[in-house]
């Protein structure tokens, strides 16, 4: 079973399995069984029950909706309309995961702290940088570098090669996944040096929308006020998708009201 679970492991991750499997491996994730070799995977799968209860920005999707669709005269409405709906579709499951992999995050957060890395998470630090190496990655799996990355979690020390790592990972890795497991990692150490504007000027090495709404929710939900100027030049860039420019626009808001919460 276990095999069979790794082997889905690898094609999810690599986008290649079908919704039946993708819905095997959320029940397995979410059961009680789930041995000690997989457990790093289970923060993947696991915001699926505790976001079903949350509701996404609503008025982002409906704005959305507004804007991919404005109405039109004729058939081409009908089309265009499908189209708008499985946009805004896409971007409250994107938005969905990544508050989801927020709550998480946090919750393994703690307290963070500077301290220097000690003797039993050498171990774990070495196995990251030989997984997350860039010479590796031709050689390695999308599942063992997330492996790699949420092995991040279980250190009680970091230090600065270690949030290194994970902003290289968060740039250069070439799977989306794994560069979400690493922004998501990365907002444990945020009180870490750098560590928040690494995540700033992500924004602007980043082209895959998944990655950049991440970036823009998670620097929202650290109410990162210098993130502003770069939504701004998000919003501005008609190049950046729709769908993006437009949660740039609802980060700009939602950081101006934290900044004046009176206003």
């Amino acid at each position: 079973m276990d095999q069979d679970i790794e082997k889905l492991l690898d094609r999810y991750y690599e986008g290649e399995t079908t919704l039946e499997e993708e819905r095997q491996l959320r029940q397995f994730f979410q059961g009680n069984d789930v041995p000690a070799h997989l457990q790093s995977h289970t923060a993947q799968f696991s915001y699926f029950a505790e976001a079903r209860d949350q509701h996404p920005s609503l008025a982002f999707a409906n704005e959305l909706a507004a804007r991919l669709d404005p109405p039109k005269k004729g058939r081409v409405r009908r089309l265009t309309s499908w189209i708008a709906r499985i946009a805004a579709g896409l971007v409250l499951l994107i938005v969905g995961f990544a508050g989801g992999m927020l709550y998480y995050g946090f919750q393994a957060s703690g307290n963070g702290g500077n301290i220097a890395l000690s003797g039993r998470d050498r171990e774990s630090v070495a196995e990251m940088k030989k997984m997350l190496d860039f010479e590796q990655r031709a050689v390695t799996s999308a599942s063992e570098r997330i492996h790699a990355v949420n092995q991040s979690y279980e250190l009680s020390d970091v230090d600065r090669n270690i949030t290194q790592l994970l902003i290289n990972t968060l740039n250069f890795d070439p799977n989306i996944n794994v560069r979400l497991a690493a922004g998501q990692a990365l907002l444990r150490f945020v009180n870490e040096p750098d560590v928040t504007e690494a995540l700033i000027q992500s924004l602007e090495i980043q082209s895959e929308p998944n990655v950049q709404i991440m970036l823009i929710e998670a620097l929202t939900g650290i109410r990162e006020q210098r993130a502003a100027g770069q939504f701004r030049r998000m919003v501005k860039n008609r190049e950046v998708l729709d769908v993006v420019r437009l949660k740039a626009e609802e980060g700009l808001d939602r950081l101006a009201r934290q900044e004046n919460p009176s206003s």
